[in-house]
């Protein structure tokens, strides 16, 4: 009889994955474990599912724009975990003390919506992420020890042709505070990074226009000024008559008159077009700068000063790349991307890829350090933090096949007037000596008159 249903398909995008790899995703785990393991990492676990929050307070439209998200039967809105850094610190955070280093490791399915025009369409949309964060731990040091072991980690695997891309988000926006511009303005700039280093810049010029980035207005500093001066009485008078304004317990020290100078100096502050024109142009030349770490902090170097801007900034880029060195990491194996372009907009610092050789069509993985993101999620303080995560499908596509693919199953099948029970009795032998043994049922027959089940 046919049915009157249609079959129902995996959902586009989506992997079901067979026994083979299960088999060696479960063993590089167990590798991966052992040698993070070693260097004193200890695993946690987090919800699959968390507030949607969580993962848009400062992870950009980018990743928020793939999130799987819903409202729950509570009322809650909450996500699929895209990614565990977010829910890793908050897990911290609440259980932790905030002194000291602290070194965990996690491994899990993350999902992340792609739509079948997306770059990333084709690609599936639950993938598994095997990771590592220290947490207390500033730069450069603790940096280097990320970079190698994420190396280390693929050469426990096998693959030997392992590279690191290396950006630093640190210095384009310690460049870009050399401006004088509003946070709005280097937010639009940074975002743009990834078109800057396509050559699109003329494209950047024209969006900056239509935003009012770029005008022919001469900015009056005396008017800017007065801007201030007369929003600062409103903000007064607002507060003066109760209208319900509280401040968050994420002051710090300041005083109500200094939070309301520094509301007036930001809602009044307008852009020098001539300043975002330089930065602009600077931060056009310097996204085009790439290739082996000697040459690219020669030429970002010289881009920063040809800009007007200290060339001191590179300086902790160049002690990141030292401190991968010193764990073995070498120099041959490092490269620099100061257009790296990162869609998880809480990175502060040193971020990097991981590529197999040469071939940067698709990454193996990647990390960065993000030392505000407690903040961003709500605490009334700053850990410098850093990690690192690998796609462990993309990793397992390229191990050379580890696992026993031509272990076979002995099928026993009960001989003519045996019974089952004799059959699972010479399965279990097998078994017990380490060989894998299943009952063929299809060839047993019912137990005769007498005859043991």
């Amino acid at each position: 009889m046919t049915s009157q249903f249609e079959p129902i398909r995996r959902l586009p995008n989506m992997q079901d994955i067979g026994s083979t790899a299960l088999a060696g995703r479960d063993a590089a785990i167990t590798t991966l474990r052992g040698v993070f393991g070693l260097r004193g990492y200890d695993r946690a676990e987090t919800p699959i599912l968390e507030q949607t929050e969580l993962y848009i307070r400062k992870s950009g439209g980018a990743l928020s724009s793939k999130l799987y998200g819903f409202s729950e039967p509570g009322g809650l809105d909450v996500s699929l975990r895209p990614e565990f850094t977010s829910a890793i610190l908050r897990q911290v955070a609440n259980t932790t003390p905030s002194d000291g280093q602290i070194r965990i490791m996690y491994d899990g399915p993350v999902f992340r919506y792609a739509s079948p025009e997306d770059e990333d369409g084709d690609k599936t949309r639950q993938f598994t992420q095997l990771g590592a964060e220290m947490i207390g731990a500033p730069a450069p040091s603790a940096d280097g020890e990320i970079i190698a072991m994420a190396l280390e980690g693929l050469e426990a695997l096998g693959i030997t042709g392992g590279r690191v891309v290396v950006g630093h988000v640190g210095v384009v926006l310690d460049a870009l505070a050399e401006f004088n511009l509003s946070e709005r303005a280097k937010l639009f700039l940074i975002n743009s990074i990834g078109e800057l280093k396509n050559g699109e810049v003329e494209e950047v010029s024209n969006k900056a226009t239509a935003l009012g980035f770029i005008t022919e207005v001469v900015v009056d500093d005396a008017k800017a000024a007065a801007d201030r001066e007369r929003i600062a009485s409103t903000i007064e008078q607002v507060l003066a008559e109760g209208m319900g304004v509280q401040f968050g317990k994420n002051t710090g020290m300041r005083t109500p008159a200094e939070i309301v100078a520094r509301l007036s100096r930001k809602m009044s502050q307008v852009d020098n077009p001539e300043d975002f024109k330089r930065a602009l142009e600077m931060l056009a030349k310097l996204s085009q700068v790439s290739g082996s770490a000697s040459s690219a902090l020669e030429q970002g170097e010289a881009v920063l000063s040809s800009a007007g801007v200290s060339v001191n900034l590179i300086s902790n880029l160049s002690e990141i790349l030292e401190s991968a060195e010193i764990e073995g990491v070498s120099s041959d194996r490092l490269s620099i991307d100061f257009g790296m372009a990162r869609g998880i907009a809480y990175y502060t610092g040193m971020l990097f890829d991981i590529y197999l050789a040469n071939d940067r069509s698709e990454t193996l993985g990647g990390g960065g350090r993000y030392d505000g993101l407690t903040r961003a999620l709500g605490y009334d303080y700053d850990v410098p933090s850093l990690g690192f995560a690998y796609n462990l499908d993309a990793v397992i596509a390229v191990i050379e096949s580890s696992v026993d693919s031509s272990q076979t199953t002995t099928l026993i099948s009960p001989d003519s007037g045996e019974s089952i029970a004799s059959a699972v009795a010479k399965a279990k032998v097998l078994r017990a000596s380490g060989q894998r043994a299943a009952i063929d049922f299809q060839s047993s027959s019912e137990p005769s008159e007498g005859q043991g089940a």
